[in-house]
């Protein structure tokens, strides 16, 4: 997960300081490329309201859950960014058992 130093880190998109009580979204390092033109928000912090706003927001949000979303974790559950960046973890159903 993204190293969030309130009052220190900025916000990925605005550059402004991210305070107490802003609410914000932040993913672990998951993009792998740094020539990918989302590298930089891979690991990052954002404002949430920035977040919302931003113009590349869908197309980060698919990446994330064909790239995060496609691990299931032990527990059989996986991980699903939504359209204003929450992550939820999910049961994966009609997993084969082994």
């Amino acid at each position: 997960m993204a190293l969030i130093i309130i009052g220190k880190t900025e916000c990925a998109l605005c550059d402004e300081v991210i305070r107490e009580n802003d609410e914000i979204v932040a993913t672990s390092h998951f993009i792998a490329d740094p020539q990918d033109r989302l590298f930089r928000f891979s690991d990052a912090a954002m404002h949430k309201k920035c977040f919302r706003e931003w113009d590349r927001r869908q197309v980060f949000v698919e990446k994330y859950n064909r790239i995060v979303g496609s691990i299931t974790w032990g527990n059989r559950t996986y991980h699903h960014m939504n359209d204003d960046g929450s992550i939820s973890s999910l049961l994966r159903e009609n997993q084969a058992e082994d």
